[in-house]
């Protein structure tokens, strides 16, 4: 009976590790209100060159929300824009270039670069993003250079802290 206990404990124990070691890393962006994200995600040349690519944001209830959706183009440079969100998708280099222009606070969150191929769970193509925006807390005056200085220095310090 305890060597049932110890092997049903090292078994949970073997789940555990494989649950761990699927999670993908978190690449970290940490920028101020009215910057500019970019992220370039990988793609494999030739497997998913004509594939529609997507840019999701993981929402409240824990589902991802597609945000802008490439068009499939066979071999063509392919660009589409959805409000402040361009998608570049460059088959040929196998690369997907996101930009979130003029980032806000409330643009905080998890986002991750997809193969979009819907009814079907859509294929990662690199880490997700973690965005933090922040508004920068320095009070002094706004059209100062000590402004400029002041948030800079919050930033890196935030950036470093990562």
């Amino acid at each position: 009976m305890r060597s049932a206990r110890l092997g049903r404990l090292l078994w949970m124990l073997f789940i555990t590790e494989i649950q761990a070691a699927t999670e993908l890393p978190v690449e970290k962006y940490i920028l101020a209100e009215g910057e500019t994200l970019n992220v370039n995600c990988p793609v494999t040349v030739g497997v998913y060159s004509n594939s529609r690519k997507a840019w999701q944001k993981l929402n409240r209830n824990g589902k991802f929300q597609t945000l802008a959706i490439t068009e499939r183009v066979s071999g063509q440079v392919s660009k589409v824009q959805v409000g402040k969100i361009f998608l570049t998708d460059e088959p040929s280099e196998g690369m997907l270039h996101v930009q979130m222009t003029n980032v806000q606070a409330e643009d905080s969150g998890l986002y991750r670069c997809v193969i979009y191929q819907p009814p079907k769970d859509p294929i990662i193509l690199f880490y997700p993003v973690r965005l933090v925006v922040t508004n920068c807390l320095y009070h002094g005056p706004q059209d100062s250079h000590l402004h400029l200085h002041e948030c800079a220095r919050s930033l890196s310090a935030e950036r470093e802290n990562k």
